[in-house]
């Protein structure tokens, strides 16, 4: 079977080589290998402009702010997990009005346990940060046990720019939907970033894509001054498979 029929399972072996993948140079190999799978009209520019290069690039001055970002992201991603298994809109007027107030409600009774190391050990499984690859160059993997995105929303929320899309959500950090991709200029020299996810409910498919810097061709590097940041897409939509 060929890795590219258009199958679940040839989708599910794409996100796993480069999950898998040790550093951006083996991504770039991968890629290359199979350019037509990653043609250009595959790609599609974050946020939905191409004009983001300004937007991504002035965003963070130092990787480490950078990554508390994505801690940030995932610190939000489960609070409005344990809101929507309270049975709580977010946005309603009876959602917590702060991140003090979500903790107390979503983990009501259990205040007492944070000082225990096996309550901390069990809630740190729910965030993690994991290192791979050179030590020099590392793979960093950031995972959460939150809410999660189903792939028809992923260009709502980890690909979209200043939307707000947290606005109306008081309890969490998060309010330009920015934050994920203020890491991206740290991503070595592509700015390779793979995204996946799938929704806390298990309904729906796992999806994913990958995020870099557009490679100007000959032809573009003569009218463009500037570059654009683009992820990946089949036939137009987010790339997924059936995974549990």
């Amino acid at each position: 079977m060929s890795l590219f029929s258009g199958s679940s399972l040839s989708l599910k072996k794409v996100f796993e080589h480069l999950f898998e993948a040790q550093g951006e140079q083996e991504v770039d190999d991968f890629i290359k290998r199979y350019a037509d799978f990653f043609r250009d009209e595959n790609w599609k520019p974050l946020g939905g402009s191409p004009n983001n290069y300004a937007i991504i690039e002035n965003q963070q001055s130092s990787p480490i702010a950078a990554l508390v970002e994505k801690i940030t992201n995932s610190i939000d991603a489960t609070l409005m997990k344990r809101c929507y298994e309270k049975g709580i809109d977010p946005k309603s007027a009876t959602a917590p009005k702060s991140m003090e107030e979500a903790v107390k409600e979503f983990y009501s009774g259990k205040a007492k346990n944070w000082d225990m190391p096996s309550f901390r050990k069990a809630q740190a499984e729910n965030l993690q940060i994991i290192a791979s690859g050179k030590r020099i160059e590392p793979s960093l993997v950031i995972y959460d046990d939150g809410e999660g995105q189903a792939p028809e929303m992923f260009e709502k929320t980890f690909l979209s720019l200043v939307t707000g899309n947290k606005n109306e959500i008081h309890f969490v950090q998060g309010k330009y939907n920015m934050g994920g991709s203020g890491a991206i200029v740290f991503c070595g020299k592509k700015g390779y970033q793979l995204i996946g996810s799938k929704r806390f409910n298990k309904k729906g498919k796992f999806g994913f894509t990958i995020i870099r810097e557009h490679p100007l061709s000959k032809e573009e590097k003569q009218t463009k001054k500037n570059t654009w940041y683009e992820y990946l897409t089949v036939k137009g939509v987010i790339p997924s498979f059936e995974m549990d």
